[in-house]
């Protein structure tokens, strides 16, 4: 299922229920009114809703239960927050910058939106799913405890799906919450970025001990493991990847583990392979015509008629007589498999009796060698359908009756829990309207500016102020998402 599909399914869901909703409200009144009190579900607009007082006594307990302890734990909180907002307001304000005024190939913002199907594969839907939902009740669990702490009362607890977005919720008592004195009320609005900065550097943590925890059934850091391909992928067949395929190398790329993976194929994305070929196998096998310019602009020497050939242009640095022709139509599987060294960085480095040559192809298209463990996949295309197409893993199973099913799934999960509750403290942290950081930025702004501008002064400014980051967040996000498409 493609991410358009899956948010119609969506949508359609949403409008059944909002359906039904209505109907059973104007045909059951009463019945259904009670049942959706008891229960706490409210249904509206591409929104379901629900709060309950269950966990309330819970709650209650546990914040009373090491007051010395969580005063300590809060007030670090509090500090911990304060020296992340300006860290966090430089970070919005440097990738506004580097999304406005880099070029298409430019390196990718540090904040930007996360887009299933774009930035995140649908895939994964599940592991960040269930990873913004941990964060979002970590988040308010440290609310929930700072403000029984503080001795603000609990309404009620809750969660809403804001159309396939989930967010958890706590209800405090405004009276009482008010009536706190300023670092006290900083404190509770603190609480929930301090639980997401902890729960980031517990989850990074437990992402670098994860190779270890599995290297008793697997093999870290020796390559990477086929685990999916995909039917429309021009790299399954018989010549291409099957299931189960470890991969050591792509061109002269080394893969250790995953991330090697995408950093291969990103680099040989920017930049053309070159090949030494023997001046033997150049003699032999070439089968070149007059040199003609193609639609795309760029040279061919080879008959359209013979598709296995690809033209090859001769690197030489030195101004010296050539040793051999400027071109040379190919064989292109035979050239891969036979050559033994690349050369796309320098050309003068193939070893004695090989010379630097480098396919003549269209602009995003390149020739890859990909080394797996019992055989070389030839692949001439874009880097693109690589990592779209084709699914690996950084674990490579030693035990025959182990799969990498399992710690694929931790990893994932663990990978989006700490970039998840990152994210969250960060965008919780800046003054945004409807955020954290809107209350810490007017609470700030009384404490700092009052004696200058008097209290409304001081509101007023914090206002403007959250409205402005707003705004740059959002043109933040209209611009990345633009170039994203």
């Amino acid at each position: 299922m493609d991410i358009t599909t899956g948010l119609i399914l969506i949508a359609v869901i949403h409008g059944i229920l909002l359906f039904f909703d209505n109907f059973f409200k104007t045909c059951a009144h009463y019945p259904y009114i009670k049942f959706l009190e008891g229960t706490g579900f409210q249904i509206s607009f591409f929104a379901i809703k629900w709060k309950t007082k269950a966990f309330n006594r819970l709650l209650i307990r546990w914040g009373n239960s090491r007051p010395h302890f969580l005063h300590l734990w809060f007030n670090l909180g509090l500090y911990a927050t304060i020296i992340l907002l300006p860290i966090s307001v430089l970070l919005l304000l440097y990738s506004f910058v580097q999304t406005a005024f880099r070029g298409e190939g430019g390196s990718k913002a540090i904040i930007q939106p996360i887009i299933p199907g774009v930035n995140l594969p649908v895939s994964e839907l599940g592991y960040y799913s269930l990873a913004l939902v941990v964060c979002s009740i970590v988040h308010e669990l440290g609310h929930a405890l700072a403000a029984v702490l503080e001795d603000v009362n609990l309404i009620d607890t809750g969660a809403n799906i804001l159309f396939i977005l989930p967010v958890a919720y706590v209800n405090l008592s405004t009276e009482k919450f008010s009536a706190l004195t300023r670092q006290r009320i900083l404190k509770i609005l603190c609480a929930g970025i301090w639980h997401n900065l902890v729960l980031t550097v517990a989850a990074l943590l437990l992402f670098q001990t994860l190779p270890f925890m599995f290297s008793s059934f697997y093999h870290i850091n020796k390559g990477v493991t086929v685990t999916n391909i995909v039917k429309h992928s021009p790299l399954l067949g018989s010549r291409g990847f099957q299931l189960g395929d470890t991969v050591y190398k792509i061109n002269d790329c080394l893969v250790r583990n995953e991330n090697d993976w995408y950093g291969c194929l990103e680099s040989l994305e920017e930049r053309k392979s070159a090949f030494c070929i023997e001046s033997d196998i150049v003699h032999s096998l070439d089968e070149s015509i007059p040199l003609k310019h193609v639609e795309n602009g760029n040279l061919d020497c080879c008959d359209k008629d013979n598709p296995k050939n690809i033209c090859f242009e001769y690197l030489d640095s030195s101004d010296g007589i050539l040793e051999l022709p400027s071109h040379a139509c190919l064989p292109g599987r035979t050239v891969v498999e036979k050559s033994l060294n690349f050369c796309s960085v320098d050309s003068n480095a193939c070893p004695s009796s090989f010379y630097c040559f480098r396919p003549i192809l269209a602009n995003g298209t390149n020739l890859f060698k990909i080394i797996c463990r019992d055989k070389t996949v030839v692949y001439l295309g874009r880097a693109s359908d690589i990592y779209r197409t084709v699914e690996t893993s950084s674990y490579i199973p030693s035990v025959f009756f182990t799969t990498t099913t399992v710690p694929d799934a931790v990893t994932k999960f663990v990978k989006y829990l700490a970039m998840f509750s990152l994210g969250l403290a960060i965008v919780n942290v800046i003054p945004f309207v409807c955020m954290d950081g809107q209350h810490i930025a007017e609470v700030l702004g009384v404490f700092l500016l009052r004696k200058r501008c008097g209290k409304n002064g001081a509101k007023v400014t914090s206002t403007i102020v959250t409205w402005f980051f707003t705004f740059i967040l959002a043109i933040q996000c209209l611009m990345t998402v633009s170039k994203m498409f």
